[in-house]
């Protein structure tokens, strides 16, 4: 059978394979990974369907990979057959080990052409190795041949640091495109080896400047904003939260919560007030069918909550917050969180988000605008909350004010109903009540 690449999520119609998991011959079981695909913003393992042994690879690290897209041929048959595999690919991979020639002592002189020659006493060893450096040998064309490959594609070489004699042009008569360059500096990244005389160093009258590919997940990352800032009518509104009061409740419960396990999070407490906002303004948990000229109203809340991670930002989903008293959201959370920096988790706990909370106060950064992630029309924004003034009961004390800010379509959401939506939260996390704990 061909595994194809399953549905991932909305909007996502593919990715590139960043790492192959399995080998020809391997015997994998149902759920086992076998290659991880790099999204939008997510790398996922993708999971054989059923067991049974690799036959063929039909996808290679660095392709992209379409949604539908055969990329493994798995023999599910067993027994002697996958055997019979196995065996001749631990043969195939034997013949192809060369053989050890016998080994030479270290200061032995080989006599060659003159024997009546006497023995040629050793040289004395140098006191630090000397490695011959030899001309690398580079295969011209023949004279009078030029390179098939037009100005705008050298131009790329160049900046790329790609030697086109290396590369093979995938058009007629040998005519490189640029796409063949990027082909071959993907080959190349992937077997760690430097591109051209120099790598990617260049220098100018400035300075030494270093070009690298970008990423995919960059290339990705850059498509969507630019998607989502150009065709989203963005609104932020900015609101400050007393948080003093919230912080003591915090610091009161915390140690219930680690005795059964949870550690209780701001993250925790910014899903329980988005959801109590939500259901007060359900334009903000709802997305536009602009076809059909409908609105899709969400009767469920599931909440993507951006962790970072060491291979980009990911944002897996809690979903039904409303169903889960603070306890099993704390849990949740913290699982989800770990998995996903390990890139353990799993694809429909990636789907499915009705809102984001993208809370980077725990790297201690101020205030800032976050950009809508589409099909979605909502977006909270948390940053470090601050030790400030505040004017009350006749003189200034010191409170700790979060400022939050919160992004809205402003296609669906007028502007009334996004600064109310947004003053919810601040409510309810300036008068947090004992029941949100669910303890």
């Amino acid at each position: 059978m061909k595994v194809e690449l399953p549905f991932l999520a909305e909007g996502i119609e593919g990715g590139d394979v960043v790492q192959l998991l399995v080998r020809e011959g391997d015997q994998v079981s149902e759920g086992q990974s076998l290659i991880e695909l790099e999204t939008e913003k997510a790398t996922v393992p993708v999971p054989a369907p059923a067991g049974g042994t690799v036959a063929r690879l039909l996808v290679r690290q660095g392709d992209h990979v379409k949604v539908g897209q055969a990329i493994i041929e798995l023999n599910e048959s067993g027994g002697e057959a996958q055997k019979a595999t196995i065996s001749a690919l631990e043969k195939a991979e034997v013949a192809r080990v060369p053989q050890t020639p016998p080994a030479v002592e270290p200061n032995a002189v080989v006599q060659r052409e003159h024997p009546e020659t006497g023995p040629t006493a050793p040289l004395p060893a140098p006191e630090r190795p000397v490695v011959e450096q030899k001309p690398a040998v580079v295969s011209l064309p023949p004279a009078g041949t030029a390179i098939p490959a037009p100005p705008s594609v050298r131009r790329l070489a160049r900046e790329l640091g790609v030697d086109l004699l290396q590369v093979k042009g995938s058009e007629a008569g040998g005519r490189i495109t640029a796409e063949d360059v990027k082909a071959f500096v993907r080959e190349q990244t992937t077997r760690g080896t430097v591109l051209g005389v120099g790598g990617n160093i260049f220098s100018t009258p400035y300075g030494a400047e270093r070009r690298e590919p970008l990423s995919s997940t960059r290339r990705k990352i850059a498509a969507n904003m630019i998607q989502a800032w150009t065709t989203i009518p963005h609104v932020h509104q900015f609101q400050d939260a007393d948080i003093t009061d919230l912080m003591a409740l915090h610091k009161r419960y915390a140690p219930e919560f680690k005795k059964k396990g949870a550690t209780l999070t701001l993250s925790s407490l910014f899903l329980k007030a988005i959801v109590h906002a939500l259901k007060l303004y359900p334009q903000l948990n709802a997305t536009l069918d602009l076809t059909n000229g409908e609105v899709i109203y969400k009767d469920y809340y599931n909440i993507g909550v951006a962790v970072d991670t060491p291979a980009g930002l990911i944002v897996p989903v809690v979903h039904q917050v409303d169903q889960k008293d603070l306890l099993q959201i704390s849990l949740e959370l913290a699982d989800l969180a770990e998995r996903t920096r390990k890139r353990e988790v799993k694809l429909e706990e990636l789907r499915g988000a009705t809102f984001t909370l993208s809370n980077m106060g725990g790297i201690s950064a101020g205030p800032f605008l976050p950009i809508i992630n589409p099909p979605q029309v909502g977006i909270l924004g948390v940053g470090k909350a601050r030790v400030t003034p505040v004017y009350r009961d006749g003189q200034f004390v010191p409170r700790r004010v979060l400022q939050l800010c919160v992004a809205y379509d402003h296609r669906l959401v007028d502007g009334a109903i996004g600064a109310r939506f947004t003053n919810e939260i601040v409510k309810v996390l300036e008068d947090f009540q004992g029941m949100f704990l669910g303890l």
